[in-house]
């Protein structure tokens, strides 16, 4: 004899346990993908520091738009390379011109010591951060990384 509602209770239990299974792997598999994104978003960070030499142990300048080189660092506050500043000697517009280079070299920070406003305005156009330190540049790095 056909038992109904055996038949209705085992065909509704599976389709739960498999829902159930979906719901367990969607989670993991974003879980995973925040763990990455968090993770993705430390190393993509690149610090510019406005510095008097190309040395990471150099001052920093107090002219952001004029300086004579950029340091540039990851997010992890390892050194990557030092570029003469190519804006340094224009008569004008600088600042301008230096935070479209440091766009251009994918920076997403940049320290010195003193940012102007019009390049301040820029770097915002180009949604990168600015803070103004002073000091020994792989110090302030070190220090701006600890402190995020």
């Amino acid at each position: 004899m056909y038992n109904r509602s055996r038949v209705t209770k085992d065909y509704m239990e599976e389709p739960m346990t498999i829902t159930r299974i979906q719901c367990i792997v969607v989670n993991l598999v974003l879980f995973i993908l925040f763990g990455f994104a968090v993770s993705a978003s430390a190393n993509s960070m690149k610090i510019a520091v406005a510095t008097t030499g190309p040395e990471k142990d150099a001052a920093i300048s107090q002219q952001a738009g004029r300086t004579p080189f950029f340091l540039f660092f990851d997010g992890k506050g390892n050194f990557l390379e030092a570029v003469e500043n190519p804006s340094k000697d224009l008569s004008r517009g600088a600042g301008q011109s230096t935070a479209s280079f440091i766009a251009k070299k994918g920076a997403t920070l940049i320290i010195a010591g003193s940012i102007g406003y019009k390049m301040q305005q820029a770097l915002r156009g180009y949604r990168i951060e600015y803070t103004e330190e002073t000091g020994v540049a792989y110090d302030v790095v070190q220090t701006v990384i600890q402190d995020r």
